[in-house]
């Protein structure tokens, strides 16, 4: 497996409208070849919002790069001090710990 994390500043949205942009898109995500999981994640107080990304593997990771929802991520204007980290998953030790995603 692989991870990705994306966190970023609503730079004009409020939380609200964040909120229905990622619900509109939500489904789209489902769709991404080797996506296991996509947790949506918020600190409202900052307005920092983002998500993370389990995969099945660096190159489904990689792939995803080249959907339009991740270039619109990056180029989106709504969207500021944006940070994009990827993990290789301990697997060994994540079987221990890692509950429904390692059953995926």
């Amino acid at each position: 497996m692989y991870t990705r994390i994306v966190t970023f500043r609503l730079n004009g949205p409020t939380g609200d409208e964040y909120r229905q942009h990622a619900a509109a898109i939500a489904d789209a995500f489902a769709a991404w070849d080797g996506l296991v999981a996509k947790l949506w994640i918020a600190e409202p107080g900052s307005e920092t919002y983002g998500g993370i990304y389990v995969f099945a593997s660096k190159d489904h990771a990689d792939r995803s790069r080249q959907t339009p929802e991740f270039t619109g991520l990056v180029v989106n204007p709504g969207f500021t001090d944006l940070a994009i980290t990827e993990y290789e998953v301990l697997e060994d030790l994540t079987a221990r710990t890692g509950g429904v995603l390692t059953a995926a």
